[in-house]
């Protein structure tokens, strides 16, 4: 009769097995459940919300009643296109605005109109002249706290330079005044 001295092998080599096999059960188990427990409640946090934006004068620049003006102020309310809005937050972000003017159709001269951009607290946010075709930055960066409300005053007029402008009368211009938020870093 032959004996098999590969036996005690194998049995050594399943025993060897079976122990590393009950060894990474322990060991991923374990480590599952210190991850568990290292992580707090609070530790993944969805964040959400809306802007609203509330054209009071409406979104739309058309044909607006203008005449030539030397200077404007907060208070300026004849000869010039005027538009009010204001924009909401409702959510849980701080937000920075970006607010543009998309002109899509100006007949006058270039750089015979301009803007200015006011806060809520008639300070002058911006002011500069209106391109004849395109997208202008009206103001950029500006902050708005989540739950909070902004208020702007945008007026576009025809800037008097002194000389004979009658040629001007009569040419339109129109477009409309868009907003964008982008979320604050904190």
């Amino acid at each position: 009769m032959i004996e098999d001295t590969n036996k005690p092998k194998r049995t050594f080599i399943l025993i060897i097995l079976l122990l590393t096999l009950i060894v990474m059960i322990v060991s991923a188990t374990l480590a599952y459940y210190l991850l568990l427990s290292s992580q707090k409640e609070e530790g993944t946090v969805l964040y959400t919300g809306y802007l609203q934006i509330n054209y009071v004068d409406g979104v739309y620049v058309r044909n607006p009643d203008l005449y030539p003006v030397r200077n404007v102020y907060y208070e300026t309310y004849d000869k010039v296109y005027r538009n009010n809005f204001s924009i909401v937050s409702s959510g849980s972000l701080n937000q920075t605005l970006s607010i543009d003017m998309e002109i899509t159709k100006n007949e006058f001269s270039p750089n015979a109109l301009m803007y200015a951009v006011y806060s809520s607290n008639k300070n002058e946010l911006a002011r500069g002249y209106l391109p004849q075709d395109g997208t202008i930055n009206l103001v950029d960066n500006v902050y708005l706290e989540y739950n909070g409300t902004a208020t702007y005053t945008v007026i576009v007029w025809w800037q008097d330079d002194g000389t004979n402008q009658a040629s001007e009368a009569g040419h339109v211009i129109s477009g409309k005044i868009i907003a964008y938020s982008k979320q604050a870093k904190n």
